[in-house]
């Protein structure tokens, strides 16, 4: 028998590779340096399965001590977290015109992030052949040594999230029911997971954002489309095909540039008429110059706001959240806009709804959809129902493997 699989049937067989098991990693995960007297405290498990799982996965080399913690009285206890840097997933979030790509540690902190001009009007499979390079070299770059655990991967588009297809996307009807996670899984041999970019935003803006501590949030993107993720107790909300939060009939940026180019056409010689002529302006454009003072850019901000923060005002209604986070390109232009849609928002929701809500920008900026495209991976990964798989690709590595792809 092979020293590989040896070390995998120790990690699948003497850690357990049950639920028991991925509870304690991904409690480990989510609280770096609790000790295994917490750890029981914290679940259902007894002592002595927590002390059998735990010394397994410290054998196995998926969790490491952190050394004596302090004392309450009794014995010194030794904190434990993850072996970080052993395994590494590949995050992306797919935009209109660009992707990002991050290789990320079992923590989801980002080792390389790349970015590389796509468009997504091209066919499936090139768009997914140049991500996949990118993503080949940030894993080349950031993680030689590691394993490769899986991929994450968000897309402007509806998806649905059992088989990883885009449905009916407003982008390309070339990708209509193509299978992205199919052909992530083919490529890399690992399981790849493929979601909405907004939910991802909304999964990372309540662990590492602006939600964190808020059990029901709503995060608003708003780029060439407006799109809604869902936080509802605690947890991701995808709705029953996984299209909730779909507000692609919302003007967003692309309608914004629409009118700002009918108004450019009727001052010739103003700020707008120069910064069209020059090209294709962006949406941040617009936004420098109603900052700068120019009337008709501030009218069309002023307008594009009202319009979505009678939108919000109407989601905050029927959901009901704490905290609203905006995002995107709009999302991230400035007090004059977000000052604007509070107004809207607070003078047209219910009065209830409205009490303790809090507007806010999202602080993870572009990173957001790529930050939660990593915590998706690794949550799927650490998943109960993945797990074994997921451990036996770490133990390969104690065997000597490597896990960049090549």
């Amino acid at each position: 028998m092979s020293q590989t699989r040896r070390v995998g049937e120790q990690a699948q067989g003497a850690a357990g590779a049950d639920a028991a098991t991925s509870e304690i990693v991904n409690l480990v995960r989510s609280r770096p340096g609790l000790s295994r007297t917490e750890i029981a405290a914290d679940t259902a498990l007894s002592k002595t399965v927590v002390n059998h799982r735990v010394q397994d996965l410290l054998a196995a080399g998926v969790l490491t001590s952190t050394g004596m913690l302090p004392s309450s009285g009794g014995r010194p206890a030794k904190g434990l977290r993850l072996a970080a840097q052993k395994g590494f997933v590949l995050a992306a979030e797919l935009g209109m015109t660009h992707v990002r790509v991050a290789a990320a540690d079992l923590y989801g902190r980002p080792l390389r992030v790349a970015e590389e001009a796509l468009d997504m009007a091209g066919s499936p499979e090139v768009v997914l052949k140049a991500l996949a390079a990118v993503m080949t070299s940030c894993a080349r770059d950031a993680a030689p040594d590691a394993r490769l655990c899986g991929i994450g991967l968000g897309v402007p588009a509806p998806v649905e999230f059992t088989t990883g297809r885009t449905v009916a996307p407003p982008v390309n009807p070339d990708w209509h029911e193509f299978p992205i996670k199919d052909w992530l899984e083919r490529r890399f041999g690992v399981p790849a997971w493929v979601d909405n970019e907004v939910n991802l935003m909304a999964l990372a803006e309540s662990r590492i954002g602006a939600a964190a501590g808020h059990d029901n949030a709503l995060v608003i993107k708003i780029g060439a489309w407006v799109g809604a993720g869902l936080i509802s107790n605690g947890m991701l909300h995808r709705g029953a095909q996984g299209c909730a939060g779909s507000l692609v009939s919302m003007a967003g940026g692309e309608e914004l540039l629409h009118e700002a180019a009918i108004v450019a056409a009727k001052h010739p010689g103003g700020p707008l008429h120069t910064l069209f002529a020059a090209g294709r302006p962006r949406v941040e454009d617009i936004v420098r110059l109603a900052e700068e003072g120019d009337e008709p850019s501030s009218l069309l901000l002023r307008e594009a706001a009202e319009n979505i923060g009678r939108t919000i005002a109407v989601c905050v209604d029927f959901f009901n959240p704490s905290i609203v986070v905006i995002a995107g390109g709009l999302g991230a232009s400035g007090n004059q806009f977000l000052a604007r849609v509070r107004k809207v928002v607070y003078g047209n929701a219910l009065a209830l709804a409205t009490r303790d809500l809090v507007i806010a920008p999202s602080p993870l900026g572009p990173d957001s959809g790529m930050l939660g495209a990593a915590l998706l991976a690794l949550d799927q990964a650490f998943a109960a129902e993945h797990f074994a798989d997921t451990l036996e690709r770490l133990a390969v590595d104690a065997a000597g493997g490597r896990g960049a792809p090549r």
